[in-house]
């Protein structure tokens, strides 16, 4: 985190903020960029593949949500 780069500037959307020991760089991707995660996803769901990820990852990515949701606090 930088707190001098204001990165809710833009009014427009897809824009993407990189910052680095490099510096600060902002891009607009503005029809640049697309979702192939959701089409392959549903692919693996109708052809039983593994395309957007394989099932140990599924799985384990489901299992550190439950550790982090353990782990939480409720603050009130």
């Amino acid at each position: 985190m930088r707190k001098y780069i204001d990165v809710a500037r833009e009014q427009s959307s897809d824009h993407l903020y990189l910052v680095d020991e490099q510096g600060e760089r902002h891009l607009t991707l503005e029809g640049q960029v697309g979702f192939p995660f959701f089409g392959e996803l549903i692919l693996d769901v109708l052809e039983r593949t593994e395309r957007s990820m394989t099932q140990v990852h599924a799985f384990k990515a489901g299992e550190l949500c439950i550790r982090a949701q353990l782990a939480a606090e409720r603050i009130e």
